[in-house]
């Protein structure tokens, strides 16, 4: 084997040699491929947008934006004051219908500015209703907590349906990456809508759903780099929801395919082939497997070469998704 050249110097340094390779090598692509997802990102998402629609909605008096608890809840629990409701009316509805807007953040934040006003903005465009709920997240957050703050958020909503003139009927929830999680457990038979007496949701629409929180060695990565930054995800929300002692038993509470039965509600969902936060196929593939196993109505795109965090998925192969996942909820 020594008169291979590949070996001159011995097996032992060249099996070195091919090691140190494979993680510069690994390591030059994940930082490549997070820098084009935030690059892809910032043309994508429409920030800009979001806020303007903003800005237009207070200055014509029409911004709602209001906690989620009352002041005697929020005085006992002040965890409970970053938790914010807004309504964005559109111009010209064309019905009295609403979307709920769940943004992402890993649980441990929320990217309310890329994935929640623009989003509003959009429908607003098309003639619907929308909300943005800003959760718990981060230190913030409890078991199941976001889930509760959903519950509270449709119950006002219920409770002042003439304030926001809008009915509860075939209301939908749009959520991003772990606001995905958030939509799909809510939308099934535990920690969701039933508990708090409300009606089923007409449709969830999923961007890039955070959905099967595995560790690293349930679906491993061929890029170390890569399924470390699973392994950091999947666990950080884990970890803010229910606490470094209980996170394995968390992971698999916030494992959303548990929770789907024939009855769950009609389910759009998009995601990327380049997505190296939430892999789409260790995620919203298996979501989708899940969703075809047990007789559930949906439609699931998958974009080659798209990142996370893209939200309306502007000027790349994803544009226009929203348009599809409004018409699969109104023929739905």
């Amino acid at each position: 084997m020594k008169n291979i050249y590949l070996f001159a110097n011995g097996f032992g340094e060249t099996v070195r040699t091919l090691i140190i390779a494979y993680l510069i090598l690994t390591f030059v692509f994940t930082v490549y491929s997070i820098a084009r997802m935030y690059y892809i990102e910032h043309k994508s998402n429409n920030v800009k947008t979001g806020r303007a629609r903003v800005k237009y909605l207070q200055y014509t008096g029409r911004f709602i934006q209001m906690p989620v608890y009352s002041m005697e809840e929020m005085a006992k629990d002040k965890r409970k004051r970053d938790v914010r409701l807004m309504y964005f009316p559109a111009d010209n509805p064309k019905s009295k219908k609403f979307a709920m807007i769940l943004p992402g953040g890993g649980y441990a934040h929320l990217c309310t500015k890329q994935e929640g006003y623009p989003v509003a903005a959009a429908l607003n465009k098309m003639g619907i209703n929308a909300f943005v709920l800003e959760y718990s997240a981060g230190r913030d957050c409890e078991p199941f907590s976001p889930m509760t703050d959903l519950g509270i958020a449709l119950k006002l909503i219920s409770d002042n349906l003439d304030k926001f003139n809008v009915v509860m009927d075939d209301y939908a929830l749009i959520g991003f990456s772990a606001g995905g999680n958030l939509a799909g457990i809510f939308a099934s038979h535990k920690f969701g809508y039933l508990d708090y007496q409300l009606p089923k949701p007409g449709a969830i629409i999923l961007g890039y759903p955070w959905t099967c929180v595995n560790d690293w060695l349930h679906h491993p990565y061929w890029n170390i780099w890569i399924g470390l930054l699973g392994i950091w995800l999947s666990n950080r929300g884990s970890f803010y929801m229910f606490g470094l002692r209980h996170i394995r038993k968390g992971r698999e509470m916030l494992d959303v395919q548990k929770y789907i039965e024939a009855d769950y509600p009609p389910t759009f969902m998009y995601s990327g082939s380049w997505d190296v936060l939430v892999p789409a196929s260790r995620h919203a593939d298996v979501f989708d497997a899940a969703l075809t196993e047990h007789g559930v109505k949906h439609v699931y795109e998958k974009y080659f070469g798209v990142p996370h965090g893209i939200g309306l998925g502007l000027h790349i192969k994803a544009e226009g998704w929203l348009d599809r996942a409004v018409e699969f909820w109104e023929e739905n």
